[in-house]
């Protein structure tokens, strides 16, 4: 594995060029900001060689809420990566994860105390939805290997009810180069972030597949947990039942 220093190295210079441009944040404007954002989870998707295959149709203009099954932190520069302009609602675990909870918050991610914290996730969901930006949040709250999906919890769509903001149901899947599901890439459990780093590191490929799927419009009134519910319904269909060839 004489590739692992070689990563190693320029994952390192990367994280060390985002530390730097979180402190000078305050000298950009919003615009300026979210496009060094996207670009910095672009070029960290890349140092990890992780191949990105999107399967469907990004949104172009109109905010959408994204909803996505959550695998790992890798979901976050994934995903910020596709969307411009995207703000994060994340679970408070991740904020005190070293190096990468402060490159999250700077950012902009909003972290989400576990069964609480909902007038804050509403009214941060509110004001993204408001200036017409995506907003991407992973609503089981917490994090899978990659083959389940767990409920969803209905709270974090209130906001796209409101506002009658599509829904964008996001179903992410990790593969190894073989084909087969890359547990590698999953942080779960007593998992920690160094050993996460160095198991994505040695791995020789990842593919992370990003199956965009029909957005949910909302031109009815509908309750919340049905909502959520049946944007669960379909990101679980498509993680169990998609056959990724690429």
């Amino acid at each position: 594995m004489w590739w692992i220093p070689f990563r190693a190295a320029r994952l390192t210079a990367h994280v060390i060029k985002g530390i730097v441009l979180t402190k000078s944040r305050g000298r950009r404007s919003d615009e300026s900001q979210a496009k060094l954002v996207r670009e910095w989870h672009e070029r960290l998707v890349q140092i990890l060689q992780i191949k990105v295959v999107v399967r469907g149709c990004l949104p172009a203009s109109t905010a959408h809420l994204w909803v996505a099954n959550h695998i790992s932190w890798l979901d976050i520069p994934l995903l910020g990566s596709l969307a411009p302009r995207a703000v994060f609602v994340s679970k408070q675990e991740v904020r005190s994860w070293p190096v990468i909870g402060g490159l999250a918050a700077a950012a902009g991610t909003l972290f989400m105390q576990r069964g609480s914290g909902s007038n804050g996730a509403r009214n941060a969901i509110s004001d993204g939805l408001a200036a017409g930006r995506h907003v991407v949040v992973f609503p089981e709250g917490t994090t899978t290997e990659g083959s389940v999906v767990k409920r969803f919890h209905a709270r974090l769509f209130q906001s796209a009810i409101d506002a009658k903001a599509p829904i964008l149901p996001i179903a992410i899947r990790y593969l190894a180069a073989n084909g087969k599901l890359a547990r590698a890439a999953a942080y779960i459990d007593d998992d920690h972030i160094l050993g996460s780093f160095l198991r994505i590191l040695a791995s020789r490929q990842l593919v992370a597949i990003v199956h965009v799927l029909e957005p949910i419009v909302i031109d009815a009134p509908i309750a919340r947990d049905r909502l959520a519910a049946d944007a669960r319904a379909r990101v679980l269909h498509a993680v169990q039942h998609s056959n990724d060839h690429y």
